[in-house]
Order: C-alpha cells, then sequence, then structure tokens
C-alpha cells in the first residue's frame, strides 16, 4: 500500500511541475523547479509552492520537500 501511495504522490507532483513547467524547454536539463542544499534542505520554486499549496494539492506538500529531489536523480 505504502508504495501505491509513493508512485501516486510521484506522477501526481510530476504531472503538475509539467503543467507548470513543461513548456519551458530549459526543463528538467538546465532548470529545475526547486534548490536542494547540501544539508538536506529543499526550496521549491514560487510557482510550484502555490500549486502545492491549493486545497487539492496541499498532501504532496510535505511529501515534494522530502522526495523531490530523488524524482531527478
Amino acid at each position: 500500500m505504502e508504495d501505491n501511495l509513493e508512485e501516486e504522490n510521484a506522477i501526481r507532483l510530476l504531472d503538475i511541475m509539467y503543467d507548470l513547467y513543461g513548456s519551458d524547454k530549459r526543463y528538467p536539463a538546465q532548470k529545475l523547479p526547486f534548490l536542494a542544499g547540501d544539508d538536506g534542505s529543499v526550496v521549491l520554486d514560487a510557482d510550484l509552492m502555490t500549486e502545492l499549496n491549493k486545497g487539492g494539492n496541499h498532501d504532496l506538500l510535505e511529501w515534494a520537500h522530502q522526495n523531490i529531489t530523488t524524482l531527478f536523480e
């Protein structure tokens, strides 16, 4: 069950990111919608934060902070 939730969250987050940044030719090769610190901290792009703070996506906010870097490894 946990794996299904992880997979669903990853798909939802990537869909949101594609909707926001898919037309930007620099994404994802040159422009990622987050910055990752050496200490493991993550700062999400303002547009992505706005989208994740919306009611239907709010549950992804914490998950994104913890897992977004692994989606681009």
